[in-house]
């Protein structure tokens, strides 16, 4: 039902509003604390574009929790509800890029490397936009190699929230909770570096980083879905 009335204009337009005035609200009713690598706290405040990375769960509350005034490119799906979420965005933070690593991933790619060239930093989430949970698919680790450019793992978490059992776990945030925002160090690959080796490396880090950050605020972490063979670009 919900698919069908996102599909309409009106539906569309009418979510679209009410997702950017509950933003509005959660940024001014949201205390978040914020721990962040040096180098990568140098990269974020230089001119200079990046990688940011951050798994699909956390996607509801990235609007609230990147720096503020900073600007960032997102890869969003063409599927209505990819770009309801990133026209929403587009007002606080994010540059949407429509396209999908599994479906035409050489769009997608494409889109990301014109963002970059123009100087945005660029924000994926590995594991979307369907999964497996918390794993890793090879597009990042595509875009690494190929620019040599730093990927910075990034999460946040709220409590209290509301997690939806959904493939990912979506935590979905609430108006006047508390949070954290965690920003490990760089990562950079090269194309001499195993694919497979280097998108291990980048799951692992980006798993323990949004582990630290629920476990800081006494949450259970989420737990990544069974590992299984990822699908290549």
């Amino acid at each position: 039902m919900l698919k069908s009335i996102i599909r309409s204009y009106i539906g569309y337009t009418t979510l679209t509003k009410v997702m950017r005035a509950y933003i509005r609200m959660l940024l001014a009713t949201i205390n978040i604390e914020r721990y962040i690598d040096q180098e990568s706290e140098a990269i974020i405040a230089s001119s200079k574009p990046f990688l940011v990375i951050f798994w699909h769960n956390r996607l509801g509350l990235i609007a609230n929790s990147w720096p503020r005034g900073k600007p960032l490119a997102m890869l969003h799906s063409w599927h209505s509800d990819g770009c309801m979420i990133g026209e929403a965005m587009s007002d606080f933070i994010t540059l949407p890029i429509h396209g999908s690593t599994r479906r035409k991933p050489m769009n997608a790619l494409r889109g990301m490397l014109r963002a970059l060239k123009r100087g945005y930093p660029v924000a994926i989430t590995p594991d979307g936009p369907r999964g497996p949970r918390m794993r890793c698919q090879p597009g990042v680790i595509e875009v690494a190699r190929y620019t040599g450019l730093p990927i910075l793992p990034f999460t946040c978490s709220l409590r209290p929230c509301i997690q939806i059992a959904s493939w990912d776990r979506f935590l979905f945030p609430l108006p006047f909770t508390n949070g954290v925002v965690m920003i490990g160090g760089p990562i950079y690959l090269t194309k001499e570096d195993n694919r497979e080796q280097a998108r291990l490396l980048v799951e692992g880090i980006l798993t323990d980083v949004t582990n630290a950050a629920d476990r800081y605020l006494g949450m259970k972490p989420t737990a990544p879905a069974p590992p299984k063979q990822t699908l290549s670009m």
